[in-house]
């Protein structure tokens, strides 16, 4: 399958075929895989709904929160997967954030390896 230019807001959860004047990463991907960017957006729109109710009890701590951790956990994977599928350019972009340990990690102590 031919692979296709997207424009993707993690903070606007949306994939657009054209590019926009607000945040975006571009990905190149197939039918299936912007179907799955879509669903995991889909899923974190849900996670943070999820923090919103959570954000207007003032005595409940947010960092031993679960819906927090949720959608912390949920936005990891969306970069990681968007990093998968990015251009060059997406690619840097995601690496000069700094969000996600594993590429700096490129030694063996992933799981599988022996030591």
């Amino acid at each position: 399958m031919d692979k296709e230019r997207y424009y993707v807001s993690v903070s606007a959860h949306t994939i657009t075929t054209e590019p926009s004047m607000t945040d975006q990463l571009t990905v190149l991907a197939t039918p299936r895989e912007r179907d799955h960017l879509a669903t995991l957006l889909q899923q974190e729109e849900q996670a943070d709904d999820e923090t919103h109710m959570r954000a207007i009890i003032p005595y409940k701590s947010a960092d031993h929160d679960q819906a927090t951790k949720h959608y912390n956990s949920n936005l990891l994977h969306i970069y990681k997967y968007i990093y998968k599928i990015g251009t060059t350019e997406t690619k840097r972009h995601i690496e000069y954030m700094d969000i996600i340990r594993d590429l700096k990690n490129t030694d063996y102590d992933q799981p599988g390896y022996v030591h």
